[in-house]
């Protein structure tokens, strides 16, 4: 059954607050008034720019690192000179599951804005988040648009890679994922990315050359380091298309609201998108072949394999 993309963009149930026309308030106010904010939800990696106010809303925030990394990472970053960082309530510790180190909370939706782009292996990511999410709830994930941002040079993700690090599980960015970043991001400083104004990418300016990518890739292969890129790259319409492949193959079970880009207050680069929780019935890809697809693919594999000669 293909993701269903909701029309209606304000449900019965969310925010009807007057949204302001423009800015950052404008902004929260588009992604909260998609959400069940009278309700308790989960941000995930706040840092300096939460999406739900804590002040207004009850809110649990968490991040990989604690609140010393935090302000220690903010110290370094030049756009969060003067800015709060609010206090995160619980760190999602690598190797654990999202569900423990939340004590088994749950909660009626959950926001990761400016995050997913980050993560190796997104669906295993989005599995964990949905477990700690109601059915019913939402999960609103913001995205920077490939196409106006410092990734206008690489290819889009494809369903293909999403089902296959679900399998292979990565829990660092992977070498082809730091050599993909490293050796096509250009050198953006927010001018506008626009489609056809862009030079070749021979003449774009670049943070690295490709001997310094490749060796960056050796070196978290070698050290097994993590090191933080933009693993994977969306535009609206890449997103529905892999979403809506998940849902039918089985690994995920959401209907999808949106995408929305040029929303209130959103950036030219940026769209979000929701998805809403069916059921608990959220499997991995293991399973959808043990469960429905295994004998299909023992017996196409042995069809093949006479086809081309093997025995």
């Amino acid at each position: 059954m293909p993701v269903q993309a909701i029309e209606s963009d304000r449900p019965s149930g969310m925010s009807r607050s007057a949204e302001p026309g423009s800015g950052p308030e404008a902004r929260r106010a588009f992604v909260t008034g998609h959400l069940p904010v009278h309700r308790r939800g989960l941000e995930i990696a706040p840092y300096f720019n939460p999406m739900v106010d804590r002040s207004a809303h009850d809110v649990f925030y968490v991040d990989c690192i604690d609140n010393d990394e935090i302000e220690r990472k903010a110290a370094g970053n030049p756009g969060a000179v003067g800015r709060e960082l609010p206090r995160i309530d619980a760190v999602w510790t690598p190797g654990r599951r999202l569900k423990e180190c939340l004590s088994k909370r749950t909660f009626a939706y959950a926001v990761a804005s400016h995050v997913m782009e980050h993560v190796p292996n997104p669906l295993g990511w989005l599995h964990e988040i949905l477990e700690c999410v109601e059915v019913g709830g939402r999960v609103a994930i913001v995205l920077p648009v490939r196409t106006k941002t410092m990734d206008f040079y690489r290819q889009n993700t494809t369903f293909g890679q999403v089902v296959g690090w679900s399998i292979e599980k990565p829990t660092r960015p992977t070498p082809s994922q730091v050599m993909d970043f490293l050796s096509q991001a250009f050198f953006h400083q927010g001018e506008p990315v626009v489609d056809g104004q862009m030079p070749g990418f021979d003449e774009a300016s670049r943070h690295y050359t490709d001997r310094q990518a490749l060796g960056f890739a050796t070196h978290v292969w070698k050290r097994q380091h993590y090191l933080d890129v933009h693993c994977t790259t969306w535009t609206p319409e890449s997103f529905s298309e892999v979403f809506r492949r998940l849902r039918e193959v089985g690994l995920l079970d959401c209907d999808l609201i949106g995408p929305f880009a040029g929303f209130p207050g959103a950036s030219d680069g940026e769209f979000v998108a929701f998805l809403e929780k069916r059921s608990d019935r959220q499997i991995e890809a293991e399973e959808v072949l043990s469960l429905r697809l295994m004998p299909k693919v023992k017996r196409e594999a042995t069809r093949l394999a006479r086809q081309i000669g093997w025995r």
